[in-house]
């Protein structure tokens, strides 16, 4: 009889395992449950939804990438020519010796193809949607043209690597060969050089014709008093 009275006083083993249970839903709720209007209780007791930490880095993000877009859209308002080289395999020490080692007016850029394809809608840089199938290092050239290609060869022979994919000027698609091409076109500087020594030179070359022909019609002349009568 005392057996089954300390039976019947012991609780189940059912009745151990519910308790445990429900005491560790209760903790496992108190820990998940808002307790204060910092973490969006307010002082009515209604619980409003927080705002999402995704949701803030997701529109940091936008805005970031459309600052990107535009910048490299203003950029390229002023560019003269743009080509790009793989970008797998180059370090950032090395895109920062090539930047370093460009003349002024010409830039190194690395950019998301989708980013890109933004900036030059609508452009006459819109053949770059063709060329952005892949990551790239974009060179965007202002005005010269053989300075900058010169220092991209040589920075690609120094690191082995910077292989040209190819380029866009004023609308037209040149392959490695014609960028090499370009390269061998005169800056800008040069072509002012050339026409100012052209200017220059042209008093010189109008006095020498002048005094040749000067001359001509003298010695006509000469010939002519001197010639015997017929």
């Amino acid at each position: 009889l005392a057996r089954e009275k300390q039976s019947e006083a012991r609780p189940s083993r059912e009745m151990k395992t519910a308790a445990l249970l429900a005491l560790s839903g209760a903790a496992v709720a108190s820990a998940f449950s808002p307790t204060g209007p910092a973490f969006g209780l307010q002082a009515s007791g209604r619980v409003t939804p927080a705002c999402s930490l995704t949701g803030l880095q997701m529109a940091k993000g936008y805005d970031e990438k459309e600052e990107i877009v535009n910048n490299v859209r203003d950029r390229l308002e002023s560019a003269t020519l743009i080509f790009s080289t793989g970008l797998e395999g180059i370090n950032m020490p090395e895109i920062n010796a090539l930047r370093n080692s460009l003349p002024e007016g010409t830039n190194a850029m690395v950019i998301k193809n989708r980013l890109l394809k933004r900036a030059v809608r609508g452009s006459p840089w819109i053949e770059v949607n063709d060329m952005a199938t892949q990551s790239n290092l974009w060179l965007v050239i202002d005005d010269d043209l053989q300075g900058s290609i010169k220092a991209f060869k040589k920075w690609g022979k120094e690191t082995k690597k910077g292989d040209i994919n190819g380029g866009i000027m004023e609308g037209v698609v040149y392959d490695s060969k014609g960028i090499d091409a370009l390269g061998e076109l005169p800056s800008k500087d040069e072509l002012y050089a050339k026409i100012a020594g052209g200017i220059a030179a042209l008093p010189t070359n109008l006095a020498r014709l002048t005094k040749e022909a000067a001359g001509q019609k003298m010695a006509r002349g000469v010939k002519l008093a001197i010639a015997p009568d017929s």
